[in-house]
């Protein structure tokens, strides 16, 4: 499963940032204008892509330091075209810089959960718990399952008919493994669903989600792995030492 990675990142650079705010960005800001307020001076963004989450946070924090980090050097690219006031680094998210530690007001890192496997998921919160100031927050955005079940997922896509190569990418943790990793950090894990108010088409991507109307739900994300898709923000305080 170590042999697997994450490839399906081209759209950033293709269609750059949205026009409008993302729905996972707008949820987001409600949970931070509870949360903080206007009270952060210092945002990083782990696996930040080509920084569209850092411009949209940097019209609602004025003056606030804006950091993204990410593995693939030409999102970092993009993001330094379109957002030059915030700094973009190339850096892992299961190996931050010490330079980073104990750095940052607010921590967020939205749909990166899920390229890592049981072997990196310690790393993964170890790595957001250290880098985030004592007292300040951490809000991650990931599929989770609610039936007490973690799944290990690699996918290949086969375009024109012809095997591709092996990704991760859907991952999905229990939330009961998630709430373990965040104790043992010392702190605790209150998690809200996000669900997103629009239908989204199937689009030509099958990694890419879409929705379909299910039993149960009117909204429900899918893609093309034949898996439903429920995602959660987790939010984690650091407690003040």
């Amino acid at each position: 499963m170590s042999n697997a990675t994450y490839r399906n990142h081209q759209h950033y650079i293709d269609e750059g940032w949205s026009n409008e705010p993302k729905e996972t960005f707008k949820s987001l800001l409600n949970i931070l204008k509870k949360r903080i307020g206007e009270d952060c001076s210092s945002v990083l963004d782990v696996g930040c892509a080509a920084g569209e989450l850092l411009g949209f946070l940097s019209t609602e924090f004025k003056e606030c330091e804006l950091v993204g980090v990410d593995v693939t050097q030409s999102l970092l690219d993009v993001g330094s075209r379109l957002l030059p006031e915030a700094q973009f680094t190339r850096a892992s998210a299961l190996e931050l810089p010490a330079s980073l530690f104990e750095k940052f007001d607010l921590v967020t890192s939205i749909g990166c959960m899920s390229i890592f496997n049981e072997l990196e998921i310690n790393a993964y919160w170890d790595n957001l718990y250290r880098v985030t100031k004592p007292g300040g927050l951490i809000v991650v955005l990931s599929p989770l399952n609610e039936f007490g079940v973690d799944a290990m997922i690699r996918h290949r896509k086969r375009p024109d008919g012809s095997p591709g190569s092996w990704e991760t990418g859907w991952n999905i943790f229990s939330r009961e493994t998630i709430e373990e990793l965040v104790a043992d950090l010392g702190a605790r894990l209150e998690l809200q669903r996000f669900q997103i108010p629009f239908d989204i088409p199937r689009r030509e991507d099958p990694i890419r989600t879409w929705t379909m109307q299910t039993q149960y739900r009117d909204l429900q994300l899918t893609n093309g792995l034949k898996i439903m898709i429920d995602h959660y923000f987790m939010i984690v305080h650091k407690p003040q030492k």
